[in-house]
């Protein structure tokens, strides 16, 4: 994310998010463990709480699978990021 270039919109066009990508196997289960999703989520709310009320609909929809996360749900949470640099 460092190096990373600022995102122009928190929200990539045409990307559906959905239950049925969460992970199935416990290799997929494992990797999804280790990364803070739900702590990500819970920084990015205080920020659109106090600051960026632009951002509150792409969290909304990503807070939704905070118990069955998978890789596109965290690269969903990483544009946001990208868009708030």
């Amino acid at each position: 994310m460092k190096n990373s270039e600022r995102g122009f919109l928190p929200v990539r066009y045409g990307v559906k998010l959905a239950k049925k990508q969460s992970p199935k196997t416990d290799e997929e289960l494992r990797k999804i463990f280790d990364i803070p999703y739900a702590s990500v989520l819970g920084s990015i709310q205080y920020v659109v709480q106090c600051t960026r009320p632009d951002v509150a609909f792409a969290l909304s929809v990503t807070n939704r699978y905070q118990a069955c996360a998978s890789e596109a749900h965290w690269i969903a949470v990483k544009i946001i990021l990208k868009y708030l640099r």
